[in-house]
């Protein structure tokens, strides 16, 4: 692979979904773009600088090449056909060999609409995979898997960066640990994350 783009509805979304996999792929030489489509503040105080959190976790996690978009944090279906240009434009600037997006079994209206924007906009890349959050967890039955236990830590230090979430369960370090053996030992390796393949072409 040569590139890889990684599409989240909010700050924060990547570093607990797949950051210790972008790590992974970002230190085996790999460009890895991450697209943020919004600044997240619904969920946090006004003087908070959520996109600043999420620039400083993501460059803990190797990734330097960061898009920041500036659509409206809880409304994002009302703009589905906008995102769907905003990542066809990356698609066809990167050629991505990958694309880790959210799930369309979610509870959060933003995550569905990011997935039903990246399964239009990334027709042409070989393989889109979807990535674990907090509100996809009732209905997450992973089958692909990425053992990160050499990035595990990284990751850790990526979600300390959010200090606006801090108050929030899913951020604690125990639960991202917690969570990354149970996927690993769903398939009898050490500490791993999971996706659900949308498309795998080999």
């Amino acid at each position: 692979m040569n590139s890889i783009l990684a599409i989240g509805a909010h700050p924060g979304d990547l570093e607990l979904g797949c950051g210790a996999t972008l790590a992974k792929l970002s230190a085996a030489g790999i460009h890895v773009r991450a697209l943020v489509l919004s600044d997240g503040l619904h969920g946090a105080r006004r003087a908070d600088d959520r996109c600043a959190e999420t620039r400083l976790a993501l460059r803990l996690l190797g990734v330097s090449d960061v898009v920041q978009g500036d659509l409206p944090d809880t409304h994002l279906p009302s703009f589905v056909p906008r995102i769907v240009r905003m990542i066809e434009s990356h698609c066809a600037e990167m050629l991505p060999d990958r694309v880790y997006t959210m799930l369309g079994d979610d509870r959060h209206q933003d995550h569905r609409a990011v997935f039903a924007a990246s399964i239009v906009a990334c027709r042409a890349v070989p393989q889109v995979l979807s990535y674990d959050t907090p509100s996809s967890w009732p209905n997450f039955v992973p089958t692909v898997f990425e053992p990160i236990e050499r990035f595990l830590d990284r990751k850790v230090a990526a979600i300390r960066c959010h200090r606006s979430q801090h108050h929030r369960d899913y951020m604690q370090e125990a639960h991202v640990r917690c969570n990354a053996q149970f996927r690993g030992q769903q398939v009898g390796v050490g500490p791993s994350e999971g996706f659900i393949a949308y498309k795998w072409v080999l």
